[in-house]
């Protein structure tokens, strides 16, 4: 399935939605969605792949959303909020986190269990690929996927990402993935 090119849009429509969609709105985060992101990494499903625990109280979910916001501020990248463009129901996240040390940014998503296998992934995605690549000017994006997540190897895969070889995800093994801006 393909969808029609996303668009970037007025950041006061929709909830200041950077980009949008057929299905989706992209955001950047705010502190009122700390309760969102706690109940999202809450479920040991959606964390399982990702190197990361649930959140240990609201403290720590609320320092990870204001990082997120700091790097949107400097950099008008981050991980972005999904939201469903009917209904303005949160789906999950998805963007690009920017590494100083390696200057690239990493694509990743993360959505509720309930959201898995619809798209949403794949389709947030793609525009956030097209936002690196045509607003941001970045000239190629990394990912990392657990060798045991298939589903996200297909995403990658679909999105047009190769595989780099071994990579690690806070000291796990992992698959390394690049795309390059044609």
């Amino acid at each position: 399935m393909t969808w029609p090119e996303p668009e970037i849009i007025d950041e006061t429509d929709a909830g200041n939605a950077l980009l949008s969609t057929e299905r989706l709105h992209l955001r950047p985060h705010r502190l009122s969605d700390v309760p969102y992101m706690m109940e999202l990494s809450s479920d040991p499903e959606v964390v399982r792949y990702t190197g990361d625990a649930a959140f240990a109280d609201e403290a720590e979910a609320r320092a990870v959303v204001e990082r997120l916001a700091k790097q949107f501020a400097t950099r008008r990248m981050g991980r972005f909020l999904v939201l469903d463009r009917r209904t303005g129901e949160k789906l999950g996240w998805c963007g690009l986190r920017w590494w100083e040390e390696a200057e690239v940014a990493d694509l990743g998503y993360r959505f509720f269990r309930k959201h898995w296998g619809a798209g949403y992934a794949t389709e947030s995605s793609r525009a956030c690929i097209r936002y690196a690549f045509e607003d941001l000017g970045l000239s190629r994006l990394i990912a990392t996927v657990m060798p045991e997540n298939p589903a996200s190897i297909r995403v990658l895969e679909k999105l047009g990402f190769h595989r780099t070889g071994p990579a690690s995800i806070q000291g796990i093994p992992a698959l390394g993935f690049e795309l390059r801006r044609a």
